[in-house]
């Protein structure tokens, strides 16, 4: 099989995206987040996944940039004829196109069928099974991220162990060692016969004997179990008609007068506490009045200590106030005082800034003219240097590079063509010796890189060959090569030899270094503005003069005290004195504003706290006269203090006799009272109870009837029998499988131990894959089992084994590409001599030494018949792989 294109449409990103792969080998390169995984994946499931398929397989072909249903183009060969395959994956409206260069067109369901035989797998993969998806063909599409992974560590279904190992009997003398047809026929009527009792995923299979007999035994135990069931129903039935007698009669004896004498107890109890009931009431009333007129007598007292109290407050607070009123109008003073010295150090500070701002001006006017001269300067040394370079030849170090490496290679083929050559020398002679027609003089010696004749005289001639075949007119030829490469570079750059670039290549970075020192020094003058900002200079003096003219009164007078300094440095350090001057005066301005505004609160909370204590003594006042007036009201009604503790006195102790009597009633209707609530709703729940037993023992004497009317203790016997004989029967059918299973069992140990055989052909398909990394001093080993297939994959350096998951990221990349190379070279011959193998940036832990070993397994495999496909964001390491053996394809980010 061999893919020829694709068409991707609303696939995640790609709104529609065409390739062409290449027969041999296809790079297919892009940055990160182009699309390539979005390619592998569209690839794979137009192959395996159904086009009525539906969920997340779905789902993740899904574009969220573009509108319309994801659908996928594939052309390939298979089967000696070309296909074009179109799947549109919409879910349950999903359609399948398959037609062939001969004619045959399918549709839907036959278009899946004819799709499958030609790939060789059991049929498309349905929406709900989409796990399965990434084990079809798992050996030819790598996927980002699963190149380390170990191959032989999954299951035979993802490497098609059962078409390898048809491949690999086909292998020449490997067909004679493995197992023959009569150890297939036992192993296969082995299989049949438990494949009769068991599923193949190893539990016992429905409508199997062995399944009937567990049925049997289960039924006659269930039969058992029913019976003794009824026996022991019968026993309970019995039991419980005769706690149902019992309970009967206790309760007409004992339980139903107990409780009739109670109720009478418990209607005295109710007269003599609805007695009890006006008593407590008064004596209540008269504690509560007793309390109140108390509670009146001790707020008056004291509210009248808290009203003298206040009174003596708001005489301290009214002092206080004048105080703090005196304490403000100073306050204020002090603040104007120190806002009229802050006006006067402006005033100071802004003269200084102006004079300072004057001489700086000046002094700008000065380095502009001087930035000026300095630039003019820089650019004629600038101008030398660049008539200087412009004498020179363009020779870098690069040119220089070239041509030395170019004399190396020169020097390099002399040796290796002078070391291969023949040398002939002619000591002397006596007749006329000749060479390739051209005469030889004695004493004179002539290199041969090919076969010459020599002729001696007229009657001899001899043919000379030089010993090393081949190779020598290689290395004549890399010579003639190499020197005509150099003579060709010394020309194009004009010198003899690389000393002589070298020199030049020096003078020339000299120069460029001067010439960069001189544009860095002109870079850090601002010429560009030069101009403009010394013309800009006139119209601030006029500016800084115009505000000095306002200041001039002021001027005068700093000028005739001697205050006023003339220099630059003096004017900055007078303006840094007023400045911390003013910082002070600013300070204290600050302190006298805080303090002024601290007594405005102090005098502010000292009015607020004195008129809550007016209101506060109103409120006081009005209160005092309110418990004045219910007081009175208090001891018209019951009297004072003392008649009302008599009152309350005299009516505790009526209360307490009556009490008295109530407990002893609830004492003696508490020992006649039975547990569980009151006695009418116990009476009730009493005559409940004896018609449910009744009830009960009525349906109790009709069960036991009807359960003895078969004798159970007989049915019992007769199914523990059953049983008993349905067990022996299944221990027999049990016993019988486990021999044959025991029979596969040895068979398969036999086979197995017969069967490593099968792991040598795919070793061998490895070995040459394997011979690129390290020179050939890897091997691989592994094992064959005729259930799980092969496994137990090690690579062995010299005595030494090492497990896959044992070695680096990077060599378990490059044996995983090895050994899936030497499964598809194993395979080809099912699939037309070809087969397409994916690599999804599967190498990105191997390094550049071990990337050459790499692109030497990858030649091998394009060179025998195999269909590359390489994606990868870093596509420069194998251009030159793509331009030797395919194309390149490159997606846009």
């Amino acid at each position: 099989m061999r893919l020829l294109h694709t068409t991707l449409r609303q696939v995640r990103l790609h709104q529609q995206l065409e390739l062409q792969f290449d027969p041999r080998f296809t790079l297919l390169g892009g940055p990160n987040e182009a699309g390539k995984s979005t390619v592998v994946e569209a690839l794979h499931k137009v192959l395996f996944l159904k086009a009525t398929a539906t969920g997340r397989a779905v789902d993740e072909m899904r574009s969220r940039l573009h509108s319309g249903l994801p659908e996928v183009e594939l052309g390939f060969e298979a089967a000696g004829a070309r296909w074009e395959l179109r799947k549109r994956f919409s879910g349950a409206s999903g359609t399948c196109q398959l037609s062939s260069d001969a004619g045959l067109a399918l549709r839907g369901a036959a278009a899946e069928e004819q799709l499958a035989r030609l790939l060789g797998v059991d049929g498309p993969i349905e929406g709900r099974r989409h796990s399965q998806l990434p084990l079809r063909w798992a050996h030819l599409w790598v996927r980002q991220g699963e190149a380390g992974t170990n191959l032989l560590g999954s299951p035979s279904e993802a490497y098609d162990v059962e078409q390898l190992v048809q491949q690999l009997q086909q292998r020449g003398a490997a067909a004679a060692a493995l197992e023959s047809p009569l150890d297939r026929l036992v192993s296969e009527q082995l299989q049949a016969r438990l494949d009769q009792q068991f599923t193949a995923t190893g539990k016992v299979k429905a409508g199997s004997p062995l399944a009937a007999a567990r049925q049997r035994c289960s039924s006659a135990l269930q039969n058992l179990q029913q019976a003794q069931s009824l026996q022991a129903e019968l026993e309970a039935a019995m039991e419980q008609l005769r706690q149902s007698g019992q309970r009967l009669q206790l309760i007409e004896a004992q339980e139903r007068p107990q409780l009739q004498r109670a109720l009478q107890l418990e209607a005295q109890v109710r007269l003599r506490r609805a007695q009890i009931e006006p008593l407590r009431q008064q004596l209540s009333n008269l504690e509560q009045a007793l309390s109140q007129l108390q509670a009146v007598q001790r707020q008056l007292g004291e509210l009248g200590a808290q009203q003298q109290d206040w009174q003596l407050q708001r005489a301290s607070r009214q002092q206080q106030s004048r105080s703090l009123e005196a304490n403000c109008q100073s306050s204020e003073q002090a603040c104007q005082k120190l806002k009229n010295q802050q006006q006067q150090q402006v005033e100071r500070l802004e003269l200084a800034q102006q004079l300072l701002d004057l001489a700086n001006l000046e002094r700008e006017g000065q380095q502009l003219l001087e930035h000026q001269q300095q630039f003019q300067r820089l650019q004629l040394q600038a101008e030398q240097c660049k008539q200087s370079l412009a004498q020179l030849a363009p020779i870098d170090a690069a040119a220089v590079k070239a041509l030395r490496q170019a004399e190396q290679q020169w020097a390099q083929a002399e040796a290796r063509s002078q070391a291969m050559a023949t040398a002939i020398c002619l000591i002397e002679a006596d007749q006329p010796v000749s060479l390739a027609g051209q005469p030889l003089s004695p004493g004179e010696t002539v290199q041969l890189n090919g076969s010459a004749e020599l002729a001696v005289g007229c009657g001899v001639r001899l043919q000379i060959s030089p010993g090393g075949g081949e190779a020598t007119a290689q290395a004549a030829a890399a010579l003639q090569h190499s020197g005509a490469a150099l003579r060709e570079l010394q020309s194009s750059i004009g010198v003899a030899n690389s000393e002589a670039a070298e020199v030049i290549a020096q003078q020339r970075q000299a120069l460029e270094l001067e010439l960069a020192n001189l544009r860095q020094a002109a870079s850090a003058i601002p010429w560009s503005r030069l101009e403009e900002q010394i013309a800009a200079l006139e119209p601030r003096r006029q500016r800084l003069l115009s505000r000095l003219a306002h200041l001039q009164l002021q001027r005068q007078r700093l000028a005739e005290s001697g205050e006023l300094p003339q220099g630059r440095a003096e004017l900055e350090a007078w303006i840094e004195e007023l400045r911390q001057q003013a910082n002070e005066l600013s300070q204290k301005q600050q302190q006298a504003e805080a303090e002024r505004t601290s007594w405005r609160q102090q005098l502010e909370q000292q009015h607020r706290s004195s008129q809550e204590l007016e209101r506060n003594l109103e409120q006081l006042t009005g209160s005092l006269s309110t418990l004045a007036e219910r007081q009175l009201a208090l001891q018209a009604s019951h009297g004072d203090a003392q008649q009302l503790t008599d009152a309350v006195n005299s009516s505790r102790q009526a209360l307490l006799i009556q009490e008295a009597e109530l407990s002893a009633l609830d004492k003696e209707l508490l020992d006649k009272l039975p547990a569980g609530g009151a006695i009418e709703q116990r009476l009730r729940l009493l005559d409940g109870e004896k018609d449910a037993l009744l009830t009960s023992r009525g349906q109790n004497e009709q069960r036991c009837l009807t359960l003895s009317s078969d004798d159970p203790t007989a049915l019992v016997e007769h199914r523990q029998a059953a049983w008993e004989s349905a067990q022996a029967d299944l221990e027999a059918l049990e016993l019988q499988t486990q021999a044959l299973q025991m029979l596969q069992n040895l068979f398969h140990q036999t086979r197995q131990d017969f069967s490593q055989r099968y792991s040598e052909p795919l070793e061998q398909a490895i070995g040459p894959y394997l011979h690129y990394l390290q020179n050939g001093r890897h091997q691989a080993s592994l094992d064959f089992d005729p259930k799980s297939g092969f496994g137990n994959f090690e690579l062995q350096q010299g005595q030494h084994r090492f497990g896959f998951e044992q070695l680096s990221g990077g060599m378990r990349e490059q044996l995983a590409a090895a050994l899936r190379l030497a499964i598809a070279e194993v395979l080809q011959p099912a699939y037309d001599d070809c087969l397409p193998l994916i690599f999804d940036d599967a190498f990105t832990n191997s390094d550049q030494q071990r990337l050459q070993a790499l692109q030497q397994m990858l030649r091998r495999g394009a060179n025998h018949g195999m269909q590359l496909i390489l994606l990868s964001c870093n596509p420069n390491d194998y251009q030159e792989l793509a331009v030797e053996l395919g194309s390149e394809i490159a997606l846009a980010a």
